[in-house]
């Protein structure tokens, strides 16, 4: 993947990089170079949910490091010194992972998917490269970096359990407060993961003046959470007609997501206490910004 999105910025700078574009301020076309972008974002990236555990895990947990995903919104930049700039995106995020697992023990083979919809809100800081020497280029490097905040807004954790040899398969679904396992339907009186994150976006890449105001921007870039996003407190679980209301621990006790310590780890001195899952994302995202006022 990093060599296909590595081949694609550099075919965008040849086609950029020999065409002119007068960016000062007394140009023959006057250009803009400060004040306010509006402009759309988008693009896809794999992601991931990063824990110890997970990651150390034997065969019976194997995160994927592809997990191709999207999302896509708007952004303002103010430019208040031609290189320098400030701005936000508000954006509609999909993130989540993937995992397989083979339990050589049991012969259960794993296939699980976690999937998470957020309203993104990242607060950047922007710069681009500018040689005094050479003010009329029409391409530029660019950057950025700084915190975001993002808000849940749905979540789906899917997991399958199955064994050929004896055909045996079993199914759960965990969603925004409910639960379902080969069938079986409930309520939960909460989620499992928590409904804010926190972390930090970083970029760098190209960009080049289409026309006058407009400008498109092609970034590498990664996101990278800084807290817990799951919420290990107890829930009640209650099934349909059923009146009881039954513990649930979806965190508790587990040698890896979505598997229990067996005899051996047990016997390793095997401890029930998960670290922090954070989220993490590395891919490819365009802008189109357009300059407004003067």
């Amino acid at each position: 993947m990093k060599k296909q999105i590595l081949g694609l910025l550099a075919l965008f700078v040849c086609h950029t990089s020999m065409a002119q574009y007068d960016y000062s301020a007394n140009g023959r076309n006057d250009a803009p170079v400060l004040g306010m972008q509006w402009g759309l974002a988008g693009g896809g990236f794999t992601s991931m949910l990063t824990n110890r555990d997970d990651i150390a895990a034997d065969k019976r947990l194997d995160p994927q490091m592809m997990n191709f995903s999207y999302a896509a919104g708007v952004e303002g930049i103010y430019w208040f010194q031609r290189t320098v700039g400030f701005g936000g995106q508000l954006l509609y995020w999909n993130g989540g992972a993937k995992y397989l697992g083979d339990d050589t023990l049991t012969k259960l083979k794993l296939t699980a998917q976690t999937k998470m919809t957020y309203i993104k809100l990242p607060l950047m800081f922007y710069f681009k490269s500018y040689n005094r020497y050479y003010p009329n280029r029409r391409t530029r490097f660019n950057a950025m970096f700084g915190p975001y905040v993002s808000v849940l807004q749905s979540f789906t954790d899917k997991s399958t359990f199955k064994n050929d040899d004896i055909g045996f398969k079993t199914e759960t679904t965990i969603d925004n407060g409910g639960y379902k396992e080969d069938g079986l339907k409930a309520k939960i009186d909460g989620s499992v993961y928590k409904p804010f994150d926190l972390g930090f976006s970083f970029g760098f890449g190209v960009e080049a003046r289409l026309w006058r105001r407009t400008v498109v921007a092609l970034t590498l870039r990664t996101d990278i959470g800084i807290i817990d996003v799951e919420d290990k407190r107890e829930r009640k679980l209650k099934f349909e007609n059923d009146t009881t209301n039954y513990s649930f621990k979806y965190w508790d006790g587990l040698y890896a997501k979505y598997n229990s310590p067996n005899a051996l780890d047990k016997l390793a001195g095997f401890q029930a206490n998960r670290p922090a899952t954070k989220n993490f994302s590395l891919g490819a995202f365009l802008s189109i910004r357009k300059y407004f006022g003067k």
